[in-house]
């Protein structure tokens, strides 16, 4: 059997409409209609996700008879939950929610690895200047460590979401108005500790004023250690509340076209080479417009340019601004007449100027 009779088959088997195989795999409606009439073919990923959900070999679904196998249980349970949910709340068919709690856990934990690997370079820096002069390299230690997890935790994160993002470009809100209350309560409890550690790291290093520079040294690293988990915390609990803005997401979608690949043939074609090229719904789906007329793919194109160049234009400035933080932290580390204890501020107010940046290019270059 062809893989269009398996699929058609794999699907009535399991009483499966289009649309919630479609959302399983996340790709829309008309892709998998088009699949079954032989129109195009599903890529790699997509045919590996199909065996997952069918629970069949990629060698049966391809070229193989599935017409002659059993149903497996771990079909029949999935097509029962998409029945059972048919007709009901929208479901978290795709692990959205999943995904985006360990998206902030990643994100929180390492701000705050980078922010506490400062903290510990202060603390052995204060210990080594008076006890140790011999071991004060070895304060570098700690700060590359905290670094280093840092940025591992961060880079894992990202590079999931934005697997997870090309799997699945689009989420059908499923958030109910207690996730929503939830969401919030968690947030303004983040928000308030995270502040009450900022409040208590200040307090602590208030109280060390009188007292001898090695103390006041180490009562900074503590400070410093209270600003790490605040920060955690407020990152963590914004990223839970921001998950629960699906339209948001759904509009990556948008961005990532005008940052990828596919904007330079985009912007190339014309309203009419891109109605021989896609489907109406095609075109509808990748430009979020309402209709495939050539009003809209103009005014969706204009919005796609202006977003080209904003990401351009706030990428460069970011990259400049981060430069020359690193420039300067690193003078203010090594370079013995300006050296100082604080020169981690510098890449502080780099990620301040970068959000400044990005600010003003959204204010005074609008997509609409």
């Amino acid at each position: 059997m062809s893989f269009r009779d398996n699929l058609q088959y794999l699907r009535a088997s399991q009483s499966m409409t289009q649309e919630q195989l479609a959302m399983l795999l996340g790709v829309s409606r008309q892709s998998v209609t088009k699949w079954e009439a032989e129109k195009s073919y599903p890529e790699m990923d997509k045919l590996l996700k199909l065996c997952q959900i069918f629970d069949v070999t990629l060698d049966d679904l391809v070229q193989g008879d599935v017409t002659q196998q059993p149903v497996s249980p771990t079909a029949q349970a999935k097509a029962a939950a998409l029945r059972a949910n048919a007709g009901v709340p929208p479901q978290d068919v795709c692990g959205y929610d999943d995904h985006m709690r360990l998206f902030a856990r990643n994100i929180a934990a390492g701000v705050s690895a980078i922010m506490l690997g400062v903290a510990l370079f202060m603390a052995v820096t204060g210990w080594a200047e008076t006890q140790a002069p011999a071991f004060e390299a070895i304060a570098l230690v700690p700060l590359f460590v905290g670094i280093a997890a840092g940025v591992a935790f961060i880079l894992v994160g990202a590079m999931r979401h934005t697997e997870f993002q090309r799997s699945h470009p689009y989420i059908q809100d499923f958030y109910t108005t207690e996730d929503r209350h939830r969401a919030q309560r968690l947030f303004s409890v983040t928000l308030v500790a995270g502040i009450a550690l900022v409040f208590v790291g200040i307090v602590i290093m208030a109280l060390g004023d009188s007292a001898p520079e090695f103390v006041q040294m180490e009562l900074a690293a503590v400070m410093m250690a209270c600003i790490a988990a605040a920060a955690g915390l407020i990152v963590y609990g914004s990223m839970m509340l921001g998950r629960l803005n699906v339209a948001n997401y759904n509009e990556a979608r948008e961005q990532a076209l005008a940052e990828g690949e596919l904007w330079e043939g985009v912007q190339s074609m014309d309203a009419a080479t891109l109605r021989s090229t896609y489907t109406d719904e095609q075109i509808c789906l990748m430009l979020g417009v309402p209709d495939a007329s050539d009003e809209e793919i103009d005014r969706a194109r204009a919005r796609l340019a202006r977003r080209h160049r904003k990401g351009k234009l706030t990428g460069g400035l970011c990259a400049i601004i981060m430069i020359g933080a690193t420039i300067v932290g690193l003078a203010l580390l090594f370079v013995p007449a300006w050296c100082t204890d604080y020169f981690w501020l510098a890449w502080a107010f780099g990620g301040l100027l970068c959000a400044v940046a990005a600010i003003a290019v959204s204010t005074f270059t609008k997509d609409e």
